[in-house]
Order: structure tokens, then sequence, then C-alpha cells
């Protein structure tokens, strides 16, 4: 990278952080950036083809350069491998198993439980982690008979590929200025990992039968903060995560209407409306990298910003009410999540085999 180039990038970061004593590194704002341009350039791309499940270009990319600050062929397979799978998972589930909901239901729980085993190992966690969130969402939207499977199925691969390039290219355009750190490896027992992955995989069962039982086909940001809570498979680390989720749902739907509001007659102009999306992106992406908490209100604003735009939002809907909808829906849903988490916590931790017993609170537990 030349000198020229790098000097305009150091002083975007400081225009970017006006205040020294604020943590925010070189690395954190090249983050950003790739953040806010990844999700902008997903969703024009999704806009402008007018695709069916927008929701998938705009969301995957995001997540994977907010999760993952780093890019290699290690992370390229694992995002990748996981969509592929998920893809045939969900012809066996809803295809095949669905006239027997109890066997069904086995089934979800077993690959849920299964992708929360290899997210609490560590290794492959991005493998786990896509493949809860695709698995969910792929289930909710299979359940309406006017969804098309083949549509929904090649825009999930689709959505994945698009992400990999995205994280690729942004990488190559705007490397970071120093190596990153690995994250330290959290030692964990056996019967901890057990705790982990029973937990969370027991509860986004339910969530999946009641997301099934109930036509809730309106409230994807409620059924995705559910999930996410999970990611820290403990019952303290979801109770702060649902916290943070509050929040950050909270100040990006703020943002949203007042995006809506001003461009009201002229938010189908693309010229108009994408600058004023990626600068909401970059400010969530910005408190997200400065968090360091992954899950934390940054990513969540970021996450329901992807949702909400991905969804073809458009001047005509009530959009107050649709903020309003989506605020609540989602404090519901998590209140839900987190009272079945107490109790799923409390029985699991009733059996040696299966007990959360830490000793550093920052760690979640009992």
């Amino acid at each position: 990278m030349s000198t020229k180039r790098m000097g305009s990038i150091n002083t975007l970061a400081r225009v970017f952080t006006p205040h020294d004593n604020i943590v925010f590194s070189a690395n954190d704002f090249r983050q950003t950036i790739r953040i806010s341009l990844a999700g902008t350039i997903a969703l024009s791309i999704s806009t402008f083809y007018n695709v069916q499940y927008g929701v998938f270009y705009v969301v995957y990319p995001v997540m994977l350069l907010s999760l993952v600050p780093v890019f290699n062929a290690h992370v390229a397979r694992q995002f990748i491998a996981s969509a592929a799978v998920n893809c045939v998972e969900m012809i066996v589930i809803a295809g095949y198993l669905s006239r027997w909901p109890v066997i069904m239901t086995m089934a979800v729980f077993v690959l849920y439980a299964t992708r929360f085993r290899f997210m609490s190992k560590g290794p492959l966690f991005l493998f786990g982690s896509m493949g809860v969130v695709c698995q969910s969402t792929m289930l909710n939207f299979m359940s309406y008979p006017t969804n098309s499977w083949h549509t929904l199925l090649f825009s999930n691969m689709e959505a994945c590929v698009l992400a990999v390039a995205l994280s690729a290219l942004l990488h190559y355009l705007i490397p970071d200025a120093e190596p990153r750190q690995p994250p330290p490896r959290i030692e964990k027992n056996a019967a901890r990992i057990r705790h982990e992955y029973l937990l969370a995989g027991s509860v986004a069962t339910l969530n999946f039968v009641v997301f099934q039982m109930c036509d809730l086909s309106d409230s994807l940001s409620a059924q995705m903060a559910s999930i996410l809570v999970l990611f820290p498979m403990s019952y303290r680390g979801s109770v702060l995560s649902s916290l943070w989720r509050v929040v950050g749902v909270g100040l990006s739907c703020l943002y949203i209407l007042v995006v809506q509001i001003i461009l009201y007659d002229h938010s189908r102009h693309m010229v108009l409306m994408m600058p004023l999306i990626g600068l909401g992106l970059a400010f969530s992406a910005r408190l997200h990298v400065m968090e360091k908490v992954g899950a934390g209100v940054g990513f969540a604003s970021i996450t329901t910003i992807g949702i909400m735009f991905g969804q073809n939002m458009h001047p005509e809907q009530d959009l107050v009410f649709s903020d309003l909808y989506r605020i609540s829906s989602v404090t519901i849903s998590l209140l839900i999540t987190l009272t079945v988490v107490f109790l799923v916590h409390k029985i699991l931790n009733l059996f040696e085999p299966t007990r959360f017993v830490v000793t550093d609170p920052a760690q979640g537990g009992k």
C-alpha cells in the first residue's frame, strides 16, 4: 500500500475518532470500514435485483465481517460448507420429516446441539454459528407454503458466496495495519461443554416449535434475537446479550425511522438512500469493534439494520408501527427466551455430568 494511501486512511481514522481517550486502533477502523462497505454493497445488489430473500444477502456479509475480523481459506471453507450442509439438512427435515412432527423436532434438536457443540469447542465456531443462523431462518421461511424452496435454497447459497467474496475483496483492498493476535482460548471441562450445547440446543429447539405453531412470519427480528442471545451458551451470558440486543435494536430502529422520514418520498432512490444506510452501518460497526464483546450493542444494531432494510422496507408502510412492533416483539421474545434459558440452566445444573460451574464471573454460569 502506498504512503499516500496510508496517510489518507490514517487521516480518516482521526476524523472518525475525535476523542483521544477512546481505544480505537487502526485495525478497528479498517474493520469498521469493511463492515459498512460490505453491508452497503450487499444491500445495493439485493435492492437493484429485487431479490426475494434480500435479508440473506445483507445479513451474511455483515455477520461474517463482524464476527471474524480476519479472512483466510479456513474461514471461507467454514462459511460456505455451513451453508451447503444446511441446504441438504433443510431438504431432509422439511421435505421428508415434516409429516412426523415429533421426529422432525428431535432431528432439529440434534442439529442445533451439534452446531452449538462446535461453537463451544472453538475451532469450528464460525461453522457452528452460521449453521445455527441459517437453520433457524430457513426453517421459519420453509414452513410457509407460499415460499419457494428452490428460491430459498439458491438465495442462501448465493448470499454465502457473496459474503465470502466481499470479505476477501475488502480484506485485500483494506488490509489490517498490523497482524492480529488470536483470541485467548477458554479452557472448558467436559461438563461445561455438555451444559452449553444442551442448554442452547434445547432453547433453540423450543424456539423452533413456537415459530412453527404460531403465524409469526413478520417477526424475523424477534426470531433472530432469540437465537443470537444464545451464542454465549450460558445463563449470565444470555442475560447480558439480551440487554445489549434490546439497546442495539432500539438504537437502530430509531436511526432507520429518522432516515425513512427524511427520505420519505425518495427512499426508492438508491443514490440517496445507500449513503445514509452506510453511515448507520459505520457507526454501528464502530461501536461493535470498540466493545470487543462479540454480540454486543453494536452487533445488534448492525444486524437489525441489515434485517429491516434487507426485507425491502418502503414508505407505504406504517414506519412508526413497524419500528415499535420490532422493538416490542424483540423485547417479549427475549424475556420468554431468558425465562426458558434460566429453567433449562437450573435443570442441567442438577446433574454432575452437565453442571456449569466457573470461578470467573465474567465467563457466566452460576
